[in-house]
């Protein structure tokens, strides 16, 4: 069985488990993401991760033909936490406007760590697994595909750390090809002549079939842009990019309030409604009410997600309230000095 295949044969399977990225310009840019090729997308991490959420978001959505389908998220990073954690907010937001269930969703999604290269090795025989036991799963998504040839922490055999990354994307390409599988990679950009290029360039250029970069918007644009580098559907080009309502909204998150009453609305039922006591349900409508009045405040920032700020929102009106009591007190003792010295 050939692994190959060509434009033509690709174009004509253009229906056949298209994942499709919920924007019409990269859409038809790339023409959606699809089985038996090699997608490999590069440039800031937010850019990687918003196009990531949209892709996994689409893949779990029921179709006829797999009821239930299922993918497989390969997060390949050094041991800080931040670098193999997912944010299920923006997810969780993506997949409640399709209409899916959340905890059905989620449950479909298989997400797989490696710290190491030889870790990244071993997981290609994990997704081997993996895809043989299911026939339902999707799409494959790998990010930092190439990261930890240059993380790993064994500075004097890079040789050996390089092969091992290698094998385990050729392994991985070959095993999503021979189960009709969407395979999508993220890569670090380094610096080029005339633009960035994905790290490892040499080899990722041999083995992908579609690279994108993004990059975010230059001065004077309204949306980020995208730039296919390599593909047998089309010459090399750009175009700018947004996501579903952007285009109108002018915006690439939904507004804070809205964004704000979905999530009390999961709250309430999920975590208020569960609480035993009263006087606990009686503290976090005091707790709503003071995240409503600094929603500002919450809208302001942009660095944390929705619920670090309420969580960090609550923790401000408790000093305060801390402060308020310990003022009364001094206050209290004040007055209590001056009747005991009359």
């Amino acid at each position: 069985m050939t692994l190959f295949i060509d434009a033509q044969q690709l174009a004509s399977n253009a229906k056949v488990n298209t994942i499709l990225t919920d924007s019409l310009q990269l859409d038809e840019l790339i023409g959606g993401v699809k089985a038996q090729i090699l997608y490999l997308f590069y440039g800031e991490d937010d850019l990687i991760e918003t196009l990531f959420r949209h892709l996994l978001a689409n893949s779990l959505k029921p179709t006829e033909e797999n009821p239930e389908p299922e993918a497989v998220y390969i997060i390949c990073g050094n041991y800080r936490m931040e670098h193999i954690v997912v944010d299920t907010e923006p997810l969780t937001r993506l997949l409640e406007s399709s209409g899916q269930g959340l905890e059905d969703a989620l449950r479909r999604v298989h997400v797989l760590v490696a710290s190491s290269a030889d870790q990244q090795a071993n997981l290609t025989a994990e997704l081997e697994r993996l895809v043989s036991m299911s026939r339902s799963i999707r799409l494959v998504l790998v990010k930092g595909i190439y990261k930890l040839s240059r993380d790993d922490a064994r500075k004097r055999n890079r040789g050996r750390v390089a092969e091992e990354v290698q094998r385990s994307i050729a392994g991985m390409k070959r095993i999503c090809a021979s189960s009709g599988v969407s395979l999508v990679g993220s890569a670090r950009e380094v610096s080029g002549k005339r633009m960035p290029v994905p790290e490892a360039s040499s080899y990722l250029d041999h083995l992908a079939g579609i690279i994108v970069y993004l990059r975010r918007r230059e001065r004077g644009g309204r949306f980020n842009r995208a730039y296919v580098l390599k593909s047998p559907l089309t010459a090399q080009r750009s175009v700018e990019y947004c996501y579903g309502d952007e285009k109108y909204l002018g915006r690439t998150t939904p507004p804070i309030r809205m964004s704000f009453e979905g999530l009390l609305s999961r709250l309430r039922s999920e975590y208020r409604d569960a609480l035993v006591k009263q006087g606990r349900r009686d503290a976090f409508d005091r707790l709503v009410e003071a995240w409503s009045a600094e929603l500002g405040a919450i809208s302001y920032a942009e660095s944390l997600s929705l619920m670090d700020l309420i969580l960090l929102t609550g923790l401000v009106d408790d000093r305060r309230v801390s402060d308020e009591l310990g003022s009364r007190l001094t206050e209290f003792e004040r007055r209590l000095s001056q009747l005991e010295q009359k």
